[in-house]
């Protein structure tokens, strides 16, 4: 006597696909973690780079007007440069969030 039970199968393929989604996500995630450091590492080394040239050149200064007038490029240097750093770790950080979501959303069925 065989015992079968209706929809086993079925049950045991979405388990497997589960499972191979799993290992795939992780995959991406230490994938996603990596590059996300590395981009913030990047980011991090560009602004001490940039600290040291601004404190560098503002040692030259040789006037309050020419202070001020540093100090204005600098703060506007600084917020384009914050917006722009921004923006790209928030795309990298999207695409990195979807590569970890594709595998589960292929197994589902879901768009990608």
């Amino acid at each position: 006597m065989s015992f079968a039970f209706p929809g086993f199968e079925s049950f045991f393929a979405f388990g497997q696909n589960q499972t191979d989604a799993l290992a795939k996500s992780s995959a991406a995630s230490i994938k996603a973690i990596e590059t996300v450091a590395r981009a913030q590492q990047a980011v991090l080394t560009r602004s001490l780079d940039k600290s040291d040239a601004a404190l560098k050149a503002l040692l030259t200064v040789k006037s309050p007007t020419e202070l001020a007038e540093w100090q204005s490029h600098l703060a506007r240097d600084s917020f384009t440069n914050v917006v722009e750093e921004s923006r790209a770790l928030t795309e990298l950080t999207t695409s990195a969030f979807a590569a970890v979501l594709a595998p589960f959303n292929r197994s589902t069925g879901k768009a990608a």
